[in-house]
């Protein structure tokens, strides 16, 4: 397909692009046959709620080889370091500790590459708002060309435009809380809009306006000098993520009988 390119916006053969990288994806698919139920559940009405069997993870006609090739060097510095791919962990956890009589862990990372994962960063939130797959969110204007243009440059800017807090949700201290995906989901608090992407265990959280929140907030993002606080919680301490965990597991489960 021969269309203009999300990222550099020429005109050039489009490729059927990832809007979450194909490494998320593989702990959610089905072993015989392989595949992915992307689901779409209404938590105010299941009835309402759909599901698409995919082959790949969810994708859209989006980038040009070149683009492509642009954005998968970060994806793939991601896997290696937060995910383990190919036993290339880069970063390493500093100091662990519990926060808020036991209910949080707080690790503390070092040893990132500041350009490459604040740009795999980004690349995330640019392609979740200008999906067409995930209607519920959408970005300003400026918002979207501001990280066209830092990715295609690769720039990663500031260590607070466009923040985004980790998190690990686990059932338990030993279970993490894997193998389903939500749909990204909006909320708010005192300082900020906040778009929010639970994937296989790990919550990103990215925070619109960054800029102004206070500085204890700011010290979860990612430095420039390669250090992140990355929060591990349980998921029944969030009754919003967890029921939306129960109703999409009970959604799930209607599909099968």
């Amino acid at each position: 397909m021969t269309q203009i390119c999300k990222l550099c916006e020429l005109q050039r053969q489009l490729r059927r692009s990832h809007i979450l990288p194909e490494f998320m994806y593989q702990n959610l698919y089905d072993e015989n046959p392989r595949r992915f139920h992307s689901l779409n559940v209404d938590l105010d009405d299941i009835s309402k709620s759909s599901n698409k069997i995919e082959q790949k993870g969810i994708r859209e006609f989006l980038l040009c080889d070149q683009c492509e090739g642009l954005i998968s060097k970060y994806e793939k510095y991601a896997a290696e370091t937060i995910y383990a791919k190919n036993n290339g962990n880069k970063a390493y956890i500093v100091n662990a500790s519990k926060t808020d009589k036991g209910q949080y862990t707080l690790y503390d990372y070092a040893g990132f590459s500041y350009k490459d994962f604040k740009l795999f960063l980004l690349s995330i939130l640019w392609r979740m708002l200008i999906s067409e797959k995930f209607t519920e969110i959408k970005g300003e204007e400026e918002i979207l060309e501001r990280l066209r243009v830092a990715i295609l440059n690769e720039d990663p800017l500031l260590y607070d435009d466009f923040g985004c807090l980790l998190q690990v949700i686990r059932y338990n201290e030993q279970q993490l809380a894997s193998k389903f995906i939500l749909s990204p989901y909006l909320t708010k608090d005192a300082d900020s809009l906040v778009i929010n992407q639970l994937v296989d265990g790990f919550m990103y959280s990215f925070y619109f306006n960054s800029k102004q929140l206070p500085i204890g907030k700011k010290d979860f993002f990612l430095k420039e000098d390669g250090t992140m606080k990355i929060v591990g919680r349980i998921i029944f301490n969030d009754p919003f993520l967890l029921e939306s965990v129960m109703k999409t597991y009970q959604y799930y489960d209607s599909l099968k009988k």
